[in-house]
């Protein structure tokens, strides 16, 4: 888990909004290995273990296949070219992080990404029934077609304003969205009014050039 990341993180169980704080047993660089998550509102407790950290224990998703192209795309859609950017990449879009992370400097969060996906070098990846985020901390996120509803609305509820948000086609686009673009497989949006929003291409070859 990547320590500055650690910030945007929070307890979901209900009750006031509030930091976590971190007891890490084992570090190498900026990422926490080793350690736990305390909440100071209801006691919880979240292990870390090999740079994941367990706010519930859930299956990993399906994997992906890994297409440079597919990469390409998803960084472009959403607009990574930022280093003081966070996105979350939900589901099996986790099985991409190592291929985007060649190609951006943004930091990528994992949510339930499929096995065999490593935390560290700007990948962090946490293990939860709903995304465990503090309201408007991340600039981008990328949902996968196997998201519940709630986990849906807490991935929402994170974006910052003017973020791009990723979909399959077989996802309503959620209401609190603006949607830019789609072509047959994914729908990219916004959350702010499309007046604001510049039209982009999500064509292959179009974001491979960008």
């Amino acid at each position: 888990m990547f320590t500055p990341l650690v910030d945007i993180l929070r307890c979901p169980n209900a009750h006031e909004d509030t930091w976590l704080v971190a007891s890490i047993d084992r570090a190498e660089d900026r990422d926490i290995l080793v350690g736990t998550l305390g909440c100071p509102s209801c006691l919880a407790e979240y292990p870390i273990r090999a740079g994941v950290v367990h706010f519930a224990e859930v299956a990993p998703a399906q994997e992906r296949s890994v297409r440079e192209n597919d990469a390409v795309r998803l960084a472009a859609a959403l607009d990574l070219t930022d280093a003081r950017k966070s996105a979350v990449l939900q589901g099996a879009w986790g099985s991409l992080a190592p291929v985007v992370r060649g190609m951006t400097p943004a930091s990528l969060l994992l949510v339930n990404p499929p096995a065999g996906i490593a935390s560290g070098d700007g990948i962090s990846i946490v293990r939860a029934e709903t995304a465990p985020l503090a309201r408007a901390s991340v600039d981008a996120a990328a949902i996968d077609a196997g998201a519940t509803a709630d986990m849906t609305a807490s991935l929402v509820a994170s974006l910052r304003t003017g973020a791009r948000v990723l979909g399959p086609v077989a996802m309503p686009v959620p209401d609190a969205l603006v949607e830019l673009t789609r072509d047959e497989e994914i729908w990219v949006a916004q959350l702010e009014s499309p007046a604001e929003s510049a039209p982009i291409s999500i064509t292959r070859a179009r974001l491979r050039s960008q």
